[in-house]
C-alpha cells in the first residue's frame, strides 16, 4: 500500500524541478526605460551648474558629458534615443551650445553619457543662461520614469544645465575658506589665483581635497606676505568695497 505514496511524492519532487527549471528559463520582457543619471557627490541631481569663470580667458568652448541610464539588459548593438531641448531654455543652440548629431547608448552598456559642447560668448559674464534637455519615447526606449524612488524631487526625464561665466565664491567659502582668506571678493580671488597660485576652481572642488588644510595655509600666507609687501612699498592693495584687502586674522 505505500508504493501508490512513494510514486506520487516522486511525481510531486518532478513538478517541483520542471518549475524550477520554467522559471530559470523566462527571460526579461519589460520595456527598456531611458533617464538622465547624474550624481555630484554621490547625490543624485537633475540640475548641473557650469561656469567658464574658473577657467582661463583662453578658453573659448568647453564639452561637459550629461550621463545616462536604462532599465533592462545590455544588447550587442548601438541603440538611439530621443532628447530634445525644452522651450524654457534661454541658451540659444549654435550660439551657446552644440548638441550632438544623434544621441546613442553604446553597445553592451547600461549606463553611458552624451557631450554637450558649451561655447563662451560675451553675455555669459552678465547673465546666467539655461539649457535644459528633455528625453522622449522612441522605439528603443520608453520615459515612464520620471520619479525614482531613490531621488525624491529630481526629475529623471529632464536636465538642466545652469551656464554662465562670473566668479562666485561657491557653496563652501563662508563655511571653510572664510577661516583662510577672509571675506570674498572676486578681485581676492584672482589675486590667490595670479600671487599666491591658487586655482580659481578650488573654491568649489578643493572642499574633497584630503591636503585642504596645508594647500589653503600656504597660500594664505603667501598672498599675506605679498598684501604687507605691497603696503611696505606705498601700493597697498584695496578690495572691492574700498577696505585694504586682508586675509582672515589667523593669517594677517
Amino acid at each position: 500500500m505505500k508504493k501508490p505514496i512513494y510514486i506520487l511524492i516522486l511525481f510531486a519532487i518532478a513538478g517541483v524541478f520542471a518549475a524550477c527549471k520554467k522559471q530559470q528559463l523566462m527571460t526579461y520582457n519589460a520595456p527598456d526605460n531611458i533617464y538622465f543619471f547624474y550624481k555630484r557627490n554621490n547625490v543624485r541631481l537633475d540640475t548641473m551648474d557650469f561656469s567658464f569663470a574658473y577657467s582661463p580667458l583662453s578658453v573659448t568652448d568647453s564639452i561637459v558629458k550629461i550621463p545616462f541610464t536604462i532599465t533592462g539588459v545590455p544588447v550587442n548593438n548601438d541603440r538611439e534615443f530621443v532628447v530634445t531641448v525644452d522651450p524654457s531654455s534661454t541658451a540659444k543652440p549654435g550660439v551657446n551650445f552644440v548638441l550632438p548629431d544623434k544621441f546613442v547608448l553604446s553597445a553592451g552598456k547600461l549606463v553611458d553619457s552624451f557631450s554637450i559642447k558649451l561655447i563662451r560668448t560675451k553675455d555669459l559674464q552678465t547673465n546666467t543662461l539655461s539649457l535644459r534637455l528633455n528625453l522622449n519615447a522612441n522605439n528603443n526606449f520608453q520615459i515612464a520614469l520620471k520619479d525614482i524612488a531613490s531621488a525624491p524631487g529630481v526629475n529623471a526625464l529632464s536636465f538642466k544645465i545652469n551656464i554662465s561665466d562670473v566668479l562666485n565664491q561657491g557653496s563652501f567659502w563662508s563655511g571653510v575658506y572664510s577661516t583662510y582668506f577672509g571675506t570674498f571678493s572676486v578681485k581676492k580671488l584672482r589675486l590667490l589665483n595670479q600671487v599666491a597660485g591658487m586655482p580659481l576652481d578650488y573654491v568649489i572642488n578643493g572642499i574633497y581635497d584630503l591636503n585642504l588644510n596645508a594647500r589653503c595655509a600656504f597660500w594664505a600666507i603667501s598672498m599675506s606676505r605679498y598684501l604687507k609687501d605691497q603696503q611696505n612699498a606705498g601700493t597697498p592693495v584695496y578690495d572691492e568695497d574700498g577696505t585694504l584687502m586682508v586675509m582672515a586674522p589667523s593669517y594677517q
